[in-house]
């Protein structure tokens, strides 16, 4: 599944290997970053520095969640393991079956 994130959105982690406890945190999407990416950050008075490792991943903040190195409010997350939280998100068959009227 593939989404047109950008900076500023809100996502739900839907899957953490490392961190299993992040699963369900909805964050907000701070920066998008790639293997290499060094990135010194300021987000609600905390200072941090983010190195990325070998996957593309946007660096996130949000209640609770934890990134891998133990920071808490912040974590690197592969973009296949967060759900949009906007939009409409019912299946195209659900909204086909509520369209159609009613005998």
């Amino acid at each position: 599944m593939s989404h047109q994130f950008k900076p500023g959105d809100l996502a739900l982690i839907i899957k953490s290997i490392k961190r299993p406890e992040n699963i369900g945190k909805a964050c907000e999407l701070l920066a998008f970053l790639v293997p290499g990416d060094r990135l010194e950050f300021e987000h609600n008075g905390l200072r941090a520095i983010t190195h990325v490792g070998e996957h593309p991943a946007w660096l996130v903040a949000g209640d609770g969640v934890i990134g891998s190195n133990g920071d808490v409010g912040f974590a690197l997350v592969r973009p296949s393991n967060l759900m949009p939280l906007r939009g409409d998100f019912q299946p195209e068959q659900q909204k086909a079956k509520e369209a159609e009227p009613c005998a």
